[in-house]
């Protein structure tokens, strides 16, 4: 399956990859961190996000990392994981791009 089969991305899955393309991190450290940089509200509780770190191994996007010190699962992204946050990244600057020139030529 190619990358752009799976974009556009929910803000929510977006927000993870960039969390972990930062560096592995457990469950709570994740919705901690996406709470934090969303300014659109997104909220995570943690069955939901359990649910979603399930999708995203399944699909290859993220992995559980090793030695973990204590009894939490780290989460790491992986390779097809980058390419997705890549890919997503690229589409919203060029969507961005594209819709920036109404607003300069005074569209109101």
């Amino acid at each position: 399956m190619d990358v752009q089969d799976h974009l556009p991305l929910a803000p929510r899955d977006l927000l993870i990859l960039a969390v972990l393309a930062e560096g592995p991190a457990h469950g709570y450290g994740l919705i901690k961190e996406v709470e934090e940089r969303s300014e659109s509200g997104v909220h995570l509780d943690p069955a939901n996000l359990y649910r979603v770190l399930r999708r995203m191994r399944e699909l290859g996007w993220i992995e559980e990392a090793e030695g973990g010190e204590s009894r939490r699962r780290v989460h790491r992204i992986t390779e097809r994981g980058v390419a997705i946050v890549t890919a997503e990244l690229a589409r919203l600057e060029r969507l961005l791009s594209q819709a920036r020139p109404a607003l300069a030529n005074g569209a109101s």
